[in-house]
């Protein structure tokens, strides 16, 4: 993001701390995998009219994958997914179960990451059903997609049905952790005020007292753009169903023209959607003003920028930079021999882990603390800025 949003402009974050997909039966991808037409695997749930498979014997009873626009991730971590489907038989019989293959897409390979618990279908009526899976750690290319295959392990002579969308979502929980950047805007204010009760007493001096007592806190934007697939509708349907989200304020601490670079500061909370307003101008792209109300606490965190210089959450707490020449796997901070890294950004981009010892995989990084280096599996771009904190 660091890449399209940079100087003095503000992007807010979506946070999903166990991602869902949704089985959306009614939309075709396109794309054929182990002979079966792919459907849509998406973090948001059509609510239309219901979409059903009917499979009689053993089998694919369907297949759903990610859209190409999806927010992409470049890692699973091992964990424990759910599933929750809703299914009928036809007729009870012993032996009626499914199972869920979990598999990544890269161009044309399909490559299997795992097998779901198999799980027994008892009822003649639709009811919904739990099953979960075990993943293993899996490095992803940002390109990379995500198949769910629906499979029956029946006979020949007994049908069911795995019912989709309306009032039966199919729903794969993850244990994925992923912010997300929902919109951008050069024109946003993050505010936050100290209601204050009077305290005036005799003692005053003619003089009124205020004590600071509840906090509160806001974030509204004008001329804001969606980014990646999301859009109006979506931020619309967050508001019908009053469903607060974990939003992160980011603000580039440059030197006001764009050339400095002393940093980010992060301001995270839950907060409500209050308020949305659509513009769709002649001949021009379609932007929306947004105004969210904090609720509860907010945290601030990365980089503080003092008039002194720059400050990171105490005096014992210090950050390195670094640009890279093209090619670098490891850079050496000398000063940091025998401290811990506590954060690690490249390009913009928090890295998710890191290491004390071994090699890193993905997007993750190793930092040794007897010698200082700092090692990635993935060679630095040139000009790519990288950015860690020590203590």
């Amino acid at each position: 993001m660091a890449s399209v949003i940079n100087g003095t402009n503000i992007v807010l974050y979506k946070y999903d701390s166990n991602k869902q997909y949704y089985f959306n039966g009614s939309i075709n991808q396109g794309i054929t995998v182990n002979g079966f037409a792919c459907k849509e695997l998406s973090t948001e749930d059509i609510i239309g009219t219901s979409t059903n498979f009917n499979k009689t014997g053993a089998g694919v009873i369907a297949s759903f994958i990610t859209d190409a626009s999806d927010p992409s991730i470049t890692e699973i971590t091992a964990g424990t997914w759910s599933i929750a489907a809703y299914y009928s038989i036809a007729t009870a019989f012993a032996g009626a179960k499914v199972q869920y293959k979990l598999y990544k897409y890269a161009g044309s390979t399909a490559t299997l990451l795992a097998t779901s618990d198999e799980t027994t279908l008892t009822s003649l009526s639709k009811i919904i059903y739990n099953t979960n899976m075990t993943v293993t750690n899996t490095v992803l290319a940002i390109t990379d997609r995500i198949i769910i295959e629906v499979n029956y392990l029946g006979t020949t002579t007994n049908a069911i049905t795995l019912y989709t969308q309306s009032t039966n979502p199919g729903i794969t929980t993850t244990n994925i952790s992923l912010g997300v950047p929902f919109g951008a805007s050069t024109n946003c204010t993050f505010n936050t005020s100290v209601d204050q009760v009077e305290v005036t007493t005799t003692n005053s001096a003619s003089y009124k007292e205020f004590l600071g007592s509840q906090i509160s806190w806001n974030i509204s934007a004008d001329g804001f753009i969606a980014l990646n697939d999301y859009s109006y509708l979506f931020l619309l349907n967050k508001l019908q169903t009053k469903e607060q989200i974990i939003v992160k304020f980011q603000i580039d601490n440059d030197n006001g023209t764009g050339s400095g670079t002393l940093g980010y500061s992060v301001f995270t909370g839950l907060a409500n959607i209050v308020n949305l307003d659509m513009s769709g101008p002649v001949e021009g792209a379609s932007t929306y003003s947004v105004s969210l109300q904090g609720t509860g606490p907010y945290t601030v965190s990365g980089t503080q920028v003092t008039p002194t210089g720059v400050v990171i959450e105490s005096s014992n707490v210090t950050m390195q930079q670094y640009t890279a020449i093209g090619g670098e796997t490891t850079i050496t901070f000398s000063t940091q021999i025998g401290t811990s890294c506590l954060s690690v950004t490249r390009g913009g981009l928090e890295v998710r882990t890191i290491l004390i010892s071994g090699a890193p995989t993905g997007e993750n990084v190793t930092f040794n603390s007897s010698t200082g280096v700092l090692t990635f599996a993935r060679a630095l771009e040139a000009d790519e800025f990288v950015r860690a904190i020590f203590k």
